[in-house]
């Protein structure tokens, strides 16, 4: 059989992570850009030379996932030394030359049933279901396997997730974690990353994602940011700005609304309309009682629930009861996903950019006190009918005010309709 050395010059953590073979369970915890992806292919493909003509699976998060992400890492690799290899299309599986194993694809969006592995790997553990983890850990089951590993990677999530319960407080025997920082991978990214980085998450969640570290977010707060020393400022008065930016949730019955100054860099809360009982199903009340305050359309521009667009309150939908009073209307087709609205925000109230009158903005106060997230899927509990309708008209303003820049990959552009 012909011999294949691969070219592999890895930072410190890329290093433990290969040379580990004796762990049963290993995982391998990064921040943004540190590697993690490029060293889950490389030990995927040692493990397959370990267990030589037996199956491995990798599971990934999803196949859109596994297209941008792992498998250019896999193309990468295997062409700069030239291996050659087959890649099923429809199937799912890589075939190396050295082994009549298969390397099986899957998603974590189902079940993982029927194969028998040697060996498993995890692409973006932490976004995955705790179960699609242990279903993988039940697929390895060949008993002669000479390397039966179940490796992963991934950036923490925080305390709330489930797999720090079961990866740190919890763990299973044979269990390890290496930990990687982004600023052990420099050389291989450009000198603007940790730049973005920076100015993309609020001080906490740099930790996990620049750190790679488990961090605490206030237990189950959404807005765990928030601290009234730095965002509280009950001097600010709508007197003193002559424009306004208005973000509004249109839920039934609170039906809100918060005013917001803008000078393009801080946003500063003003005051807010909040209309209750028969007053609240209608977005026309909604106008009178806005124009009633002075904000008219020659000084507001509002930022609405993106599901305005197709539904109504009473009668017409509600953004176009909006457009018809003159109103100036901003928001994207659709709402960002909640995980990015929260790391938005929280960047942005971290940074001191969010301030407002805790006096005269009681609604936005009492969210960022109260509103909490589920443990599993990280959105915003929603059993409390008093929260979250200030907070999500915020979320829709702020990611167009402030485009969320993810992990250093590029910026959103501000969507206007």
């Amino acid at each position: 059989m012909q011999h294949f050395k691969l070219k592999y010059i890895p930072n410190k953590h890329q290093r433990e992570f290969q040379s580990d073979i004796t762990s049963r369970f290993l995982h391998l915890s990064t921040g943004f850009g540190g590697g993690k992806t490029y060293s889950l292919a490389q030990k995927l493909i040692q493990l397959s030379v370990l267990n030589k003509n037996m199956a491995g699976g990798l599971v990934v998060v999803d196949y859109s996932e596994f297209k941008k992400d792992i498998l250019p890492e896999f193309q990468f690799i295997l062409d700069a030394n030239n291996i050659p290899y087959r890649f099923h299309q429809t199937e799912k599986w890589f075939l190396f030359p050295w082994s009549s194993g298969k390397l099986y694809v899957v998603t974590a969006e189902k079940p993982i049933r029927g194969q028998n592995w040697a060996y498993c790997g995890l692409n973006e553990v932490t976004l995955m279901p705790l179960v699609r983890y242990k279903e993988a850990i039940g697929r390895v089951r060949i008993k002669s396997a000479p390397c039966p590993m179940i490796v992963s990677s991934g950036t923490p999530e925080g305390h709330i997730s489930e797999y720090y319960e079961y990866m740190i407080e919890n763990p299973p025997r044979g269990f390890r974690i290496i930990y990687g920082s982004t600023d052990d991978n420099l050389h291989n990214l450009g000198d603007f990353y940790i730049d973005n980085l920076e100015a993309s998450y609020d001080t906490k969640m740099l930790e996990a994602y620049r750190q790679g570290l488990w961090v605490n977010m206030s237990e189950s707060l959404f807005y765990y940011s928030y601290d009234p020393t730095k965002n509280h400022d009950d001097t600010l008065q709508l007197n003193d700005y002559q424009s306004f930016h208005i973000s509004m949730d249109f839920n039934v019955d609170p039906f809100c609304a918060t005013i917001w100054g803008y000078d393009g860099y801080g946003l500063y809360g003003l005051d807010q309309i909040e209309l209750k009982g028969k007053q609240g199903y209608s977005t026309v009340n909604m106008v009178d009682a806005m124009q009633a305050r002075g904000f008219t359309p020659n000084n507001s521009i509002i930022y609405p629930d993106p599901a305005g667009k197709a539904r109504s309150t009473k009668g017409l939908p509600d953004i176009t009861v909006l457009r018809n009073a003159g109103y100036e209307t901003r928001f994207r087709p659709a709402a960002p996903d909640f995980r990015k609205r929260q790391l938005n925000v929280n960047n942005l109230l971290d940074k001191g950019i969010i301030k407002f009158n805790s006096i005269k903005c009681t609604g936005i106060r009492k969210d960022f006190v109260g509103v909490e997230q589920d443990k599993i899927t990280l959105e915003k509990l929603k059993d409390n009918p008093n929260l979250t309708h200030y907070s999500d008209g915020l979320d829709y303003m702020c990611d167009i005010l402030y485009p969320f820049s993810g992990n250093a990959k590029g910026t959103l552009q501000t969507v206007i309709r």
